[in-house]
């Protein structure tokens, strides 16, 4: 049982970096558009004034269109299960209804997630028409989509008071992928489990969001690390396209999982750990 919540609005998490020197070539731009507080990751050519007017024209937009169908249809924002997608709903509200349904919890699970990868895909997009390096990785409250050419560790902090010690290394050929997380012990976000950290990997943002969300809520005990294992193997059989946002016609499910509840952990699929020192 949890004795304490993590609920500082402080993202100190942000400051805890693998190897500065391994990016030296690389510049950080924090964007806040009301509840959107985005941590977005580029190369040092880039020009940070033009990408924050471009992303905060972005999240704005999106987020206005968010808030239209909501007022629509307010179940979007507050069901706790899958409803039906209301006809002629924009790409960003489908997506939500959609990686929701697989995940058995409400559209909104999925929001952080989904708007990582908006953004994410936007500003890869708009740096390959400029013929500028488009690696990109945005996240989006412990929510992550990585456009990469090169190898990346993403951190694992269950404890933010805490130094980040493992991580989850992905190969360049991974990319681009989502890293998305959920706790019952950080943030805000609504969680029935109780778990320190339930992430999901996955090539869909939005699929992996609400998928975290579900393993994080059936997670209550370390009993339940086999439980969620077993269901992740099942959910790699999910056909949903990897990105909405590019056209692409690919489609995947989970393609890793990783669970930590007090001191044990659990891991499952195309992931590897490593020692971050």
């Amino acid at each position: 049982m949890k004795t304490e919540i993590y609920a500082s609005p402080y993202r100190t998490y942000r400051t805890k970096q693998n190897s500065p020197e391994n990016h030296a070539d690389e510049q950080h731009v924090q964007i806040i558009v009301e509840e959107t507080d985005l941590f977005i990751t580029l190369t040092k050519d880039i020009d940070k004034t033009e990408i924050i007017k471009f992303c905060t024209k972005e999240i704005q937009e999106i987020r206005s269109i968010i808030k239209f169908w909501i007022k629509l249809y307010p179940e979007i924002q507050h069901s706790l299960e899958p409803i039906q997608c209301p006809p002629d709903a924009p790409l960003c509200i489908a997506e939500m209804c959609k990686a929701s349904s697989f995940a058995h919890v409400g559209p909104f699970a999925c929001i952080a997630g989904m708007i990582a990868q908006f953004i994410a895909a936007k500003i890869h997009f708009y740096l390959q028409e400029k013929q500028l390096c488009s690696d990109v990785i945005v996240e989006n409250g412990g929510d992550i989509y990585l456009y990469s050419s090169k190898e990346r560790i993403v951190g694992i902090l269950a404890n933010p008071k805490e130094e980040c010690m493992l991580g989850l290394r992905f190969a360049k050929e991974q990319f681009p992928l989502a890293v998305c997380s959920s706790s019952a012990a950080i943030g805000h976000s609504l969680s029935f489990g109780q778990g320190d950290l339930s992430v999901v990997i996955a090539k869909n943002a939005s699929l992996a969001d609400a998928l975290a969300t579900s393993y994080g809520n059936v997670l209550k005990s370390a009993k339940e690390i086999s439980t969620v294992l077993t269901q992740a193997q099942k959910d790699s059989r999910i056909a949903i396209q990897d990105n909405p946002f590019s056209g692409a016609k690919e489609k995947h499910g989970v393609l890793g999982v990783f669970l930590q509840i007090d001191e044990k952990i659990g891991a499952w699929g195309s992931i590897e750990l490593a020692a971050i020192r």
